[in-house]
């Protein structure tokens, strides 16, 4: 493992932090009740200075020297107001600041300001922020919540822990990145994923359709999706407990507490257990029967169970430091670590079923975070997150018997093993050293302008340790390597009063795999003059550099019409499943070459426009471009039910969305979005094997294995004081549409188009805070018909399940 630049740049930033002095006004925003205003505007009268408060009402508004200043209070609904502050100490807190209500007519508010989710969305970006806020006290997972939204399919190959791809808007699978905080998650482990992470760990979800901002600091071709966590810094405890369908058991416990001199720890921890052993039938869920012989399917009326599909985690998360001090903002030492077993129940279709494969998982990364605003100078901030990362992965493949879906165990063998097909055992080891670095540094130029760039690097080994070694199996067993760079540069610039907002961004990769391969080969080995058969492994090694780089603008039309275009020359290389396999059901690829991608998005937002009566309406609309060439698509190998990441040549995607928020009253909503793409094969020749090219029969197929026209619909009701006074009752109903879709390229179907059907789906919610707001419970029901539902390569999903919900949360001092 190469050591990167992280000691001269965290030594850089700490000595600088050390010696940069300003000065901070902090306090809360109130009403007259006492509740906290949040999304508040502070501003300092006669200067191009301000600030948002947080969800709490909770501010901190820097200066650079000392003296008298008149801040400006104002948000909506309440009635604007000055205060003087006299700044005399590196840190005035002024306390709580009391809004009045405003007398005037809502229609006559000027609305001053904005939650930050609404802020992200005013960008040039195809972008939405969901506040996850609500749904804290529902038990519903972040897939389940994202795959609601316009644009946004998750596809699932079963329940709890299961594999998940992501498709936002056309673009699918390891093309959208994920980030925490900012920070790519691709090597914090299979536990600290965007399907165990609980909701109420995360603040806020940003998603990036297509075009991906530079500051996020990766190479996400098809867009992004950012959670969130807790940025309060108020003393809190919270914990919750969910149990449910199929033997599910979820608990989670997040800490925080600040001291007046701004030492810091916050603390989180989640269980995640279930038994996984829901009903499946139909393709691939077969049988034998042991008098005949006869090969039996089941049916939804004799259904099988899944049997060795078990998932339990269990992560912790800790982070000591200081916050929101004189010298610092931020400064935390943290430490993620986590434990994983599951059972290995299929390969890559439901045909190939394992009774005794199993897989288990140990993560370890210490990290560092320091943030830092009017860094040497005001209106330059840094932003650094530096981290390495041990991670062990075993896959026990020993049994000796093999299994079909009636789970019993057949055919004794001492040398068997289930998954390689060549009657060998296995157990596998799979070593991962990863070190990653971020530096993400902007100036403010001007009130309207800013500049920034974000330097990314991340380097992966991998190897494997097989304790029963074949010719056969022996991936990783040498050392593999994944190197990546990767430098973004900003603009961005507000115009024509702030209705104009412009983002340039240029981006540079850069791409450095060392590969083993192996395979039989024929020569004449020990110079006998005979030609001998060997079978080998050999080194490759692939290296590559681009450039990319894009817009985003939007402009504000109307006051409540916004128009949106963002274009972007994409590049996003292969990740180290993907280079390197992970030695089990993914086979490396020697010949990986990174995906390349022109996106466009053009948008439209209208709203939220006043119908009158307390109703509001809120309509998006986008259309998106995508021009790929060597798109990477998981293909499964069906001869042995293994897979492989490949590069198809070229692909040509257009769609559409349309996205809308109905707002009856204060305390009922509507939401309905709909989702169309049209992604085709867009390589008209390939390389034939005599040298000359051959048209490729599969020219302007519709992608295979692909949705293509999703729909969502939902209703919402929130009521106040419905039992008790000032408790509140939550409760939904979501529906989810998937039109059917051809699971094999279209004109390579032989025998009739193999096809994932139809699907619709409804799922209902319940819950219940009580007065005081440090208890509540919920119940949820998903799939309620118990229609049977399909994914990848028909690896059916769960059916109707069960599951209830108590949380429990204590503010302190």
């Amino acid at each position: 493992m190469k050591i990167s630049i992280v000691p001269s740049i965290l030594f850089l930033i700490v000595s600088h932090c050390v010696f940069t002095q300003t000065f901070k006004i902090t306090g809360q925003v109130v009403s007259h009740s006492g509740e906290s205003v949040p999304f508040s505007t502070i501003t300092i009268k006669d200067m191009n200075k301000g600030v948002v408060s947080n969800e709490d009402g909770q501010f901190t508004l820097r200066v650079n020297k000392k003296g008298s200043y008149t801040l400006v209070f104002s948000s909506v609904g309440f009635e604007e107001m000055e205060q003087k502050v006299k700044v005399n100490d590196v840190n005035q807190n002024i306390g709580k600041v009391l809004l009045n209500n405003s007398t005037e007519e809502l229609e006559e508010v000027v609305i001053s300001s904005e939650a930050e989710s609404a802020l992200i969305e005013l960008k040039g970006f195809s972008v939405e922020a969901i506040e996850m806020k609500s749904l804290h006290t529902q038990s519903i997972d972040i897939n389940r919540v994202l795959d609601r939204t316009a644009g946004v399919r998750v596809r699932r190959s079963g329940g709890m822990g299961s594999d998940f791809i992501y498709s936002l808007d056309g673009m699918t699978g390891n093309s959208v990145r994920f980030f925490v905080d900012g920070i790519p998650m691709d090597y914090f482990g299979s536990s600290y994923s965007i399907n165990n992470i609980p909701t109420s760990l995360i603040q806020r979800v940003e998603i990036y359709k297509g075009v991906v901002p530079a500051e996020l600091g990766s190479d996400a071709l098809g867009g992004a999706i950012n959670l969130i966590s807790n940025q309060s810094y108020k003393n809190f405890i919270e914990a919750s407990y969910s149990i449910g369908s199929f033997g599910t058991h979820q608990a989670t416990l997040q800490f925080q507490r600040r001291a007046n001199s701004g030492f810091t720890t916050r603390f989180s921890a989640f269980y995640n257990y279930s038994d996984n052993n829901y009903k499946v039938w139909g393709t691939g869920v077969l049988d034998k029967d042991s008098n005949t012989g006869k090969v039996i399917e089941y049916t939804r009326e004799n259904p099988a169970r899944r049997f060795n599909d078990d998932f339990e985690t269990i992560n912790g998360k800790i982070d000591v430091g200081f916050t929101n001090t004189p010298w610092v903002d931020q400064l935390f030492i943290g430490l993620v670590a986590s434990d994983l077993e599951r059972g290995l129940q299929t390969a890559q279709t439901m045909g190939y079923v394992f009774g005794d494969v199993r897989y288990n998982e140990h993560f370890f990364m210490p990290n560092i975070t320091l943030k830092k605003e009017d860094f040497l100078v005001n209106g330059l901030s840094i932003n650094f997150f530096g981290a390495y990362s041990e991670l062990e992965g075993t896959t026990v493949d020993t049994s000796y018997f093999d299994y079909d879906w009636s789970g019993t165990p057949e055919n004794w063998d001492d040398s068997y093993g289930e998954t390689t097909g060549q009657d060998l055992r296995s157990q596998f080891t799979l070593r991962e050293e990863s070190l990653i670095s971020r530096v993400n540094a902007t100036y403010a130029v001007g009130a309207s302008s800013k500049i920034g760039i974000n330097y990314l690097y991340k380097d992966v080994e991998r190897d494997g340790n097989e304790k029963f070694p074949s010719d056969f199996r022996s991936s990783l067993q040498n050392p593999q390597s994944l190197r990546t760079q990767f430098i973004g540069l900003t603009l961005q610039n507000k115009l024509f009063k702030d209705k104009l907002d412009l983002n340039f961004f240029a981006k540079h990769y850069r791409f450095n795999a060392t590969i083993f391969d192996e395979g039989w080969i024929t020569e004449d080995i020990d110079g006998d003059g005979e030609d001998d058969t060997e079978f080998i492994t050999f080194e490759t090694s692939n290296e590559n550099s681009y450039w990319g780089g894009g817009t985003a603008t939007s402009y504000e039309l109307l006051p409540e019409t916004l128009l949106k275009l963002s274009f972007e020359r994409a590049i996003r290389l292969p990740d180290p499943d993907e280079a390197l396999g992970n030695g089990n059901f993914i086979l490396n690829n020697p010949d990986i070459r990174p995906e390349k991608s022109w996106n466009a998005n053009l948008g439209v937002v209208l709203g939220d426009y006043s119908l009158g009566l307390n109703h509001t309406l809120k309509v998006e609309i986008g259309a998106f471009y995508r021009n790929t060439e060597d798109q990477l698509l998981f293909t499964v190998i069906e001869a042995d039910g293994d897979g492989q990441y490949r590069n198809i040549n070229k692909t040509l995607g257009k769609g559409l969305e349309i996205d809308i928020h109905h707002e009856v009253s204060d305390f009922l909503e509507f939401t309905v979005n709909a989702t169309y793409l049209d992604i085709r094969n867009n390589q008209k020749f390939t390389p034939g094997e005599d040298g000359n090219t051959i048209e490729d029969i599969t020219y302007k197929d519709r992608l295979r294995n692909t949705p293509y026209l999703t729909a969502n619909a939902g209703m919402k009701l929130m009521l106040e004081n419905t039992i008790q006074d000032d408790d509140r009752l939550f409760s939904y109903f979501q529906s989810g549409y998937v039109h059917s879709y051809y699971l094999r390229w279209p004109s390579l179907a032989e025998d009739g188009k193999a096809e994932i059907p139809t699907q619709l789906v409804f799922d209902f919610g319940l819950g219940y805070t009580f007065p005081n707001e440090n208890i509540s419970a919920a119940i949820d029901v998903t799939n309620i018909l118990n229609r049977q539902v399909y994914d990848n390569y028909l690896l059916q999903r769960p059916g109707r399940a069960f599951q209830a919900k108590l949380r429990y949360q204590l503010n302190f001092k």
